[in-house]
This record gives C-alpha cells, structure tokens and sequence, in this order.
C-alpha cells in the first residue's frame, strides 16, 4: 500500500515532460561559452560569481534543509533560495547565478508549476541560470568509491539533461567544500568531459607555496596510464569559497550594505568600492592571467536574492564608474565558473602540472582533517552495502527482463545513493540525527528496491515473475550474525547473486543455533560445510537481538552475473543414536588399519554424538571440525610438572558401559572400542607432555577432542610445543606463539613474512579550540595526545579448525576482537573485528587502530589507493610539490584508504584491503596502520557542533568489520593482477537472502531452477563490467572498466553480441564517462604547460632529477562491428539498443 501510494505521488510531481522547444535555445539566445561576457585585454576582469552553498544535510536533514525547518540548528531553506534567485534572475539579463546540488534542485523543480518552469528554461538558454558540478550532491572524495561517484554524477546529470539539453549539461566541476581531493576522481571529470575544476580547500601550506610563485592554477593529470585524456585544468579559489571580506550581503551577515545616497550621513560607496578594489588587485598578483574570480556566497545564502543583488549591482556599476573616471584597469561583471574557465583559456598561459593529490588536508599547524576518513564507520560500512544493492537490482532489472514499473523504486535507490556521496554524508561528518536520517534514506531505498530482486529470483526460479512466489526472500544482518529465518526455521534457502561478471568463491556464514545441518547445492549434492560457533564477542553486541548461537559456513562457487540458491536443513530431528556427517562422500572400507585411519576419516564430519546407556544421556562429542584449543594462563602452568599418568587410560576401563543394552551398536561406539583397544597397547609409545604444553589437550576420557584422538594413534607423536601452534590451507600457514597468543608468521609456497596483528588505541586531544594549541579531536580532525599508541592486551586467545574455515579468535583489552580465518582454497587471511563499546568512563576520547606488523623494509614509503582505483605513492612525512612542516607527525601522516593499503620491499607486498573507507598509514617501518573506530567527547570546532560519540542501546557504538590480508610477490605481475581482482571481489560482496522453506520440500525445491547466470562466459581477466543498467525505452547503459596497467598486451578485447544471455545487442553508441554526452560531441580542451609530465608519478616520486617523460598513447585501437577494445585503465561507457532473444526462463 505504500509503495503504490508513492508511486502516485511521485508520478504527480513529475508529470510535465519538457518540450524541445522549451530546451533548445532560440534565435537571440545563447548559452554555455556563448554567452559569457567577453574579457578585456590589459585589464584586470573581476567576474563576480553569485551562488550558493547547500549541503544535502549535515547540521540538518535533507528535508529539513529543503524546507527550512529547525532554523533553532541553522537557518536555511533551500526552497526560499531557489524561489528567491529565480525571481531576481528574471528581473535583469545581466545578472547569474549557479547552482549544484541536483538533489535540491530536482525537488524543488517537481513542485513548481508551469509559469515557474518556463522562466527557469528561458534563464538555462540565456546562460544566466547555469548548472555546475551536477552531481546528485558535491561528492566527497576520500571516502566515496569511484562507481559510487560515477553513479550519482550519471543519475544528476541525466535529469540535467532529460530537462535542460545541452545548456543544462554543466562544464566545471565545482568542489569548495570536500576536505581534500583526489586524483581519481579528477580523472573520473575529465572523462565526463568536464573541462575544469575548481576547489575551495586545499592544505594552508602547499596554498601559500602556491600563492607566491601563481601555481594557484593548473594542470592535473589524473591517471598516468590514461594519459592526456585524464588531464584536466585546475583552480584553487582565492577565498575557499566565500565573499570578500567585508561584501556578504546576505540575511545570514552582519556586512555593511553598500548604501549610495549621497545625502545620507552614511554614505559609503568610496569607501566600500576603494576596499573592494584593494581586495581584487592583490588578488589578480596571485594568478597568470588578468582574471579573477570572486565568490559571492556562502552556505545556504541568497534566501533574500533581493539583498545579494542590490548591491553586487551597485558593487559593478560604482567600480565601473570609477574605474572609467580614473584609469584604471578593471571591469567587473555578472559572470559563472564557465566563463571565467573561458577567459583563462582565451588568455592561454602556461600552466604548472600536479599528479599527485591534495592529501591530506590541513587547514592550520594541529587541524589535520584525516579523523573523518574512518568518522561514523557503521555508515560507511552501509554505504557500500547500498553501492552492492544498486548494482544487483540495476542488473537484474536487465537480465530477468523485469517490467519497467520497477524505475520507481530504482530510481528511489540511485537518489539515496547519491545523496550518500555527499560530502558529509559518507564523512560522517554530521549531526547524529542527521546520520540517523542518512541511514533511514538508505535503508527504505534499499527496502523498496528489493523488490526486483524478489521478482527476478522468482522468474528464475519459476520462469514467470507473477506466479506466486514459493520463497520469501529476506534480508539479514549477517554482520552481527543474526537472522530471524535461519535461526528459527528447520530448513530454509540461501539465494546467493554475484554483481560480478566472472566466477567468484565466495564463503557463506549463516546464522543458525546449535544444531547438525545439511547444505544442498543446486544439483541435490550434499556439500561440505562446517558448523561453528558464533565467538562470545559477536554473541554480546549490545544491538545484536538473536538467538543463534552458531552459523554453518560453506564454499559458494557463484556463475558469472550469477543466481545461486542452496537448501540447508537442521537434522537434529533425527535420532540421536544415528552419527550425522557434513561430508557425502563415503569411504570404500568400512575398516580401519588404525587410529590415524579414523581420524583422516573423521576430519570432514563436524561431531559424532553418542548415546550412552548410562544415567544422564553422556554425550561424547568428538569435536573434529571445530577443535577448541584455548591457550591457558601460563600463571597457572609456571610450576606445572605433571606427567602423562593424569590422562592415562584406564586398564580396568569397561568398554561395556559404551553400549546400550536396549538398542543397536552403533557403527561409531564399535570403532571407538577398537580405537581405545589399540590406545591402550600404544600407550607406552605418547612422548610425555612437556609442563609449557597446553593442559587442555591432555587425554581425559570421555571427553575425547581431536588432540588427543591424535595422541592416541599407533604411531609415536610429539605432542605441539607451546609455541608452535598454527592453522593453515592450501595456500598459508598461519603461524601462533602460544606464549603471547600472537601470531608470528604468515607462510605460503614461496615465501614467509613476519607477521603480527596488533590493535592499539590513539587518546584523543582535548582543548577549547580557541588557538591552533587547544584544538580537539572531533569528527574531522584527528589529534592524538601522544606519539605512541597504547596497545590492547590479549586476554585470551582460542583455535578453531575445520574443512572450511580455521580460526584463531583473539580477545583484547579494551573491547576489542579479532578472528583471524583461513578458508578451505581461497589465498587470503581474512581479519574479522569487533570493536566497542569504547570506554570513556575516564573522560578520554579514544580512537582504535590495527597495526599489522611485518619484518618489510619500507623505508617509510606506502601506497594508498585512489577511490578504489588507483595506488598513490606516499612517503612519511613529505609532500610532493612542496616543503613540508609537521607539528601532527601521527596525523599528518594518514591518509584515506578506500579499498587497499600496501607496503612492499623487494622480497615482499603487504597488502590489506578494507571492506569500508578507513584512514591509513605507514608510521613504524614494516607496518601498516589502519583506523578501525573512533568515540570522541568533544567537537573540533569546525561546524558540527557535537562530540563524534556515537551510542546504540544506551552503550558506546560496536563496529564489527574485516579486512583481508594479502602476501605477494612485488616483481610478479599475475599475482598483481590477482589482487586487484580480490580488491574487486571485496568491494562487489555477494549479496545474500534467506527464505523459509519449512513448508517447501526439498524435492519441491529440487525442481525450482536453482541456478542462473546472465552472461555466456566470464569476461576476460582484467575487464570488469561495472555498469549494466536500464536507460530509456529500449536501451540500456553499459560501462566496461580495464584494471590492468598499461603494458604491451594490456588491450583486452570483448564481444557484446556474444556477451548476454537472453538478449542481443543491436548496435552501440559511445559516450562521456557520465553518458550525458555522446563522445563524438565532446571537443577536449588542451593546455600549455610549464613542464612535463612524468611517465609515472609513482616511479618518479622522490627521484625527480631523474625521471622518464611522458610520452603520447601511441596507440591506436579501432572496434570492429560489437567487438570493443579497452585499454589499460579506460573506463569506456555505451548506450546499447538490445532486443530480448527469449524470455528468461528460456535461457
């Protein structure tokens, strides 16, 4: 009933399609360049800028900002700015305004009516209204993925263009207000054909650099595999991006109006223009050019445009006028970004060059702002939960061939995504409420939009999406380990969908309570899985409402675009005297030779429970899959001397009380009789246990574990010294130190690195934030306290091992845990942590990192990813293109890490890839440093207004994450190429839903079609598909991305008529990044420069003397009818015309 009702609303506000008349500009009238006021040479243009500032949320909501509610916060409403401009634009020609947030201005439009539409389309074809930036929100940029950008810029710029044409299609991208900026994302503009950029923030010492030798403008390559088509030009804004001091004529300011009544006492006009002028000339000695441009406006200004434009009118005219009367050499004028981007590339200077980035930021000595890339973790965390959720529902909207009633709630997904891009949304850099109000955005979207999932599985698994579905396909808060369906229901189905366009391992944790399941692959195969319990930790979440004690963990082997379902059953209603096995494969022998025959038998099964004929119902629980070995206090093992003869078995043992007088032998008591008989032969055989042993693996029958099953073997065994102890795969060999509960090794095939995953905790800095020394940490800043962080102590740390997964799980001081895993196959370690509540009864604001320790010879260099995409080099305690000065050594030094964080030397890379934003750093040689939680109790005095605290249930915030671990070899260029395939695989999770299948039998579900993929084959390694999306009418949006970097045979090749399953490509036609623009119309800008590029930013840092020059992409690659060709790093988006071969139950 909701989302009818909504769909009608929304239906109503945006009935009113516009007509081409109303979009393409008429004779007399002119827009983008062609309507810019023409710079004066010899004289000093001044091109006053009129905009506004307007945040999707931060001290407010979205709709409190929208609407001007909650004024007691802050007083803005961003109806009132758009109502106000538009009344005053129309008033006279002369006079601009720009506007950017497509968020607000989209919801403002819906609501106008058709006198209101009409002007606004009369001002866009005049250029007087002109669109910059046009993203749903001003994108941040270290915290956001580079597909998250790319979407929300494509979702804002296609209502731009759906409604305006060409002169709504904005050519500057406009970031005043993001705490830094990246590379990747300059190189994403210019691949949108954007053709400059402007910033209002970068650091307070590479600003003044660039001030006194007029570098405040430039060239910035954004990709050197791409080359000159990722350059783009640059700006850095005199005054971030407020009015002269002094000229705010808003009703937020308390400035002096300019006041020209020359019979007034306050007459002012000499006055205000002389400091005017002042202001701008030495401004104009700051730049190479003679233009400048010169903001007029500030956060949520012009709710009285009436004020602002009075007197910038005055402000022009009077400065004219007296330029005029005395000679001199300046102009002013109404004019935009674009214009003045115009102007500059008129005058054609040389330009320096940038290739680094501008991270991180710092606006003075101690305000470091590199707190936020890990502020509100939770939320960063959902974002890209909500990033995977838009993908699958964008594909499977296409493959499932789904009807197109389903845009609605598509498009409800894309706008919360967009406005989770925002530069304090993804932050976290807002009030709590409002980060309250993000999260309720997203989760609704994502709520509503599951729906095409829903259908799309039902279609496949049933060939027709109206039949009633048999499933119910639930989301689950899998990372807290809780599921209402799995936890309750005896039988129940895991679907599985791959966003990724290759086959994908993926392992797949299910919360269940105790219990014995099967888990059946599509086929009817029982598959291996493992049953293990949830860790204390996970269990005590303060959030966490679940019963589930345990989850069973398999190996999921996904297809290509790929729909996978499994069928898992509880088996406990069996009876217990029958031993229940996870393993379908069977032994050819119903005998064993020994001991270590029946164990090698038993390592698969994960317990065998006996029924004891005995009182009370023994149960001997031979634990073979999930061993636990807790390492003991060594307090209580210091004087510990006893020998063997403690867990000795008995001679006098009767095997007879084993069996039950009334019923069957079962096959496992019979074995365990013949293992015990021979134990007792072999006993003389079992080395003593040294006194530093583990006590807990002493033999005391009955409560056999794997351990001493092992020592009862028939061939002499040394019993696992103290420290050495560790869990391994096919792949690694996690070393542990029993001594200290540390690990100490991480071994694979061809290589051992020291290893040690340590986590410690920053003491925030605390001040009144009156001077630079007094600054507090808070929501943006990171400032700790001391110069060495405190670490958490292990307090216990226990093994488990079994077919698919072996853990260790450590407990730390401090509220924080860890479980390190090995999965059966895959070659990663994988880090699962639980951080919180953080305590702060002691009044001290903390913030918690993980060091991972290594013996890798850095040399204090590390390599941070770009937004996911590319690596930047980064050296401790220096910058690029200019001298550094450090007070904040620890702050100063981190960076944001998107996807992954790497350290190598020549034998070894160390890399760590996250599954949320995280700040990261290299402070310690051989480390990597990654923030995982912060919980502070005083603001920074940069606007928020309050502690970054965050509380749920009355309790400190509980942050539950992971990290994968990866060891290779720098020369190898596969193994390379293998992890920037993981970093892919993380970021793209599979998503995963749960149904109850109590009242759907397993050969009822046997016949369902259980597995589905939308593509032929997987794509070629290095090509990743990361767009698949419905477009209008019979299109659809493609996008292929190529990971590799530039090499001789980097090219990959792809053919779309052999691609899809189902549906056929008809023809293609190329566009901009952001598809707003068909390619073959985009003219790219080129620039003179004061010097060359380099052939690698990476391989010339810190050897600048010495440095290969960049040379042009020699080459040229042509398509061939649908066969496409990609080079390295290129990102190439198409809009397809496709038709549906046959419908998707047939396929």
């Amino acid at each position: 009933m909701y989302l009818v009702l909504v769909l009608c609303v929304g239906t109503a506000l945006s009935m009113t399609v516009p007509l081409l008349d109303d979009i393409e500009p008429r004779v007399g009238e002119s827009c983008g360049y062609d309507s810019c006021t023409q710079a004066e040479a010899g004289v000093l243009n001044v091109h006053i800028v009129p905009h506004t500032h307007d945040d999707v949320g931060w001290l407010k909501t979205v709709d409190q900002y929208y609407y001007g509610s909650r004024n007691n916060i802050q007083k803005a409403g961003v109806q009132y700015i758009l109502d106000s401009v538009v009344k005053e634009l129309w008033q006279d020609p002369k006079r601009r305004f720009i506007y950017v947030e497509t968020a607000f201005f989209w919801k403002w439009w819906t609501r106008q009516s058709d006198d209101v539409r009409h002007k606004v389309h009369v001002l866009v074809r005049q250029g007087r209204l002109q669109m910059v930036g046009g993203a749903w929100s001003m994108n941040d940029e270290a915290a956001s993925h580079y597909h998250s950008t790319i979407d929300q810029f494509t979702w804002g710029l296609s209502k731009l263009n759906e409604t305006f044409g060409a002169c709504g299609r904005p050519r500057v991208g406009w970031q005043i207000d993001p705490f830094g900026h990246s590379r990747e994302f300059a190189s994403l503009l210019a691949a949108m054909g954007y053709d400059g950029l402007f910033l209002g923030r970068i650091d307070y010492q590479d600003k003044r650099a660039r001030l006194k030798v007029k570098n405040m403008e430039m060239v910035w390559r954004g990709d050197d595999d791409l080359g000159k088509p990722s350059d783009i030009f640059t700006g850095v804004l005199y005054n971030t991006y407020s009015p002269p001091p002094g000229f705010c004529f808003d009703v937020l300011c308390d400035d002096e109006p300019i006041i020209d009544d020359p019979d007034s006492p306050i007459f002012n006009v000499d006055q205000r223009i002389d400091k005017f002028l002042d202001y701008v000339t030495e401004q104009g000695k700051q730049y190479r050019t003679n233009n400048v441009l010169v903001t007029m406006g500030g956060d949520f200004t012009y709710q009285d445009a009436a004020m602002w434009y009075k007197n910038l009118d005055k402000l022009i005219q009077y400065t004219n006028l007296k330029a005029a009367k005395d000679g001199l050499d300046v102009k002013l004028f109404y004019s935009t970004p674009d214009c003045y981007l115009k102007a500059v590339k008129d005058a054609y200077p040389s330009l320096p060059t940038k290739q680094d980035d501008f991270f991180p930021y710092a606006s003075d000595p101690t305000a470091y702002w590199t707190g936020y890339f890990t502020s509100r973790p939770t939320t960063k965390y959902f974002e890209r939960e909500g990033n995977n959720f838009l993908q699958m529902v964008k594909q499977l909207q296409v493959l499932t061939q789904l009807q197109d009633h389903n845009k609605f709630v598509l498009d409800e997904l894309k706008s919360a995504m967009g406005v989770m891009q925002h530069h304090d949304a993804i932050t976290g850099t807002e009030k709590q409420h409002v980060a309250h109000d993000y999260e309720r955005i997203l989760d609704e979207a994502i709520e509503d939009a599951s729906i095409i999932a829903k259908q799309a599985f039902n279609k496949v698994t049933q060939g027709d999406a109206l039949k009633p579905p048999l499933l119910t396909y639930e989301r689950c808060r899998l990372n807290e380990s809780s599921c209402h369906v799995s936890e309750n229901k005896k039988s129940f189905v895991v679907t599985v969908y791959n966003p990724l366009a290759w086959k994908v391992t993926e392992p797949i944790r299910v919360p269940v309570v105790e219990g014995d399941y099967a888990v059946f692959a599509p086929n009817g195969e029982e598959i291996t899985s493992q049953v293990i319990d949830i860790p204390e930790f996970v269990r005590n979440i303060p959030t966490r409402q679940s019963k589930a004690t345990h989850e069973v963990v398999f190996l999921a082997y996904l297809m290509p675009l790929g729909i996978k379902s499994y069928y898992i059953s509880n088996k406990d209603a069996k009876t217990k005297r029958d031993a229940t096995y996870k393993n379908t494969n069977k032994r050819d022998s119903d005998y064993y030779i020994n001991l270590n025959d029946y164990w090698k038998n038993i390592q698969n099964k994960p317990y065998i429970d006996i029924k004891n004929l005995e009182d009370g119902q023994l149960n001997i629980d031979v634990n073979a899959n999930n061993d636990t070995e807790k390492i003991p206090d060594l307090v209580n093992l210091k004087n510990n001397n006893d020998d063997l003869k403690r867990g000795k078995v008995s001679e006098e043992l009767d095997l007879e009380v084993l069996k039950d007088k009334n019923e069957a032998i079962s096959e496992d008591i019979l074995q365990l009789e013949k293992i015990i008989r021979e134990a007792k032969r072999n006993m003389e055989k079992v080395v003593r246990v040294n006194p530093r042993d583990n006590v807990s693996k002493k033999l005391n029958y009955p409560s056999l574990n794997d351990e001493e099953m092992r020592m009862l073997s028939d061939d002499p065994m040394v019993v696992s010294t103290f420290d050495d102890m560790f869990i391994e795969n096919e792949h690694i060999k996690l070393r542990l130190d029993n001594a200290t509960g540390q690990i100490t090794q991480m071994i694979q095939q061809n290589s051992s690195l020291n290893l040690a995953i340590r986590m410690y905790y920053w003491t925030a800095c605390y001040g009144d934030n009156t001077n630079t020394s007094q600054r507090s940490s808070g929501a943006y800043i990171f400032r700790p306290n001391v110069s060495t962080p405190f670490e958490l102590k292990i307090l216990d740390t226990q093994l488990k091992k079994g077919p698919i997964v072996s853990e260790i799980r450590i407990t730390t001081s401090g509220n924080a845990s860890s479980v390190l895993r090995l999965y059966s196959g895959l070659n990663f370690l994988e880090h699962d942590f639980v951080i919180g509540p953080i305590s702060v009864d002691d009044n001290i604001g903390k913030e918690y990192v993980v060091r991972y320790e290594s013996n890798i010879l850095n040399n204090g260099i590390f390599y941070t990813d770009s937004n996911g995409r590319q690596m930047l080099k980064r050296k401790l305690n220096e910058r690029p293109q200019w001298n550094l000065t450090l007070e904040e050594p620890i702050a100063g030094n981190y960076y944001p890490v998107t996807n992954k964080i790497t350290i190598e030397d020549t034998e070894s890379r160390l890399s760590v890839l996250t599954d949320r934003s995280q700040g990261g750093t290299s402070l310690v040689e051989g480390n990597i440093e990654l923030m995982l939680h912060r919980r502070l109790l005083h603001d920074d005095a940069f606007g928020v207004g309050e502690a970054l605290n965050e509380e749920a249930n009355g309790v400190g915030l509980v942050v539950r994450g992971r990290h994968r671990v990866l060891n290779t070899n720098p020369d190898n260029t596969n193994e390379l190429i293998a992890e920037r395939k993981k970093v892919l695989e993380l970021h793209y999770s599979p998503i995963i839903f749960l149904s109850d299948a109590e009242n759907l039998e397993y050969r009822d579900w046997l016949a369902l079609r259980n597995m589905y993929s939308g593509v032929k084959n997987s794509l070629p390694t290095g090509l990743h598909l990361l767009t698949l999306e419905p477009w209008s009418g019979s299109t659809l949006l493609l996008r292929f991305e190529n990971y590799l970097d530039k090499s001789a045979n980097s090219t990959i090749d792809i053919d779309l008529g052999r691609m899809f399953k189902g549906l056929k490509v008809v023809s293609f036609k190329e566009t901009t990044l952001a598809a707003n623009q068909f390619l073959s119309d985009h003219s790219k800008w080129s620039w003179k420069t004061d010097d060359e590029f380099s052939e690698s930013f990476n391989k010339g840092y810190g050897f600048f003397d010495n440095v290969t020059k960049a040379k042009d992409d020699a080459e040229v690659v042509m398509d061939d009818g649908l066969k496409i060709k990609i080079k390295a790093k290129q990102i190439r988006t198409f809009i397809v015309v496709y038709e549906y071969l046959a419908n998707v139950s047939g396929t």
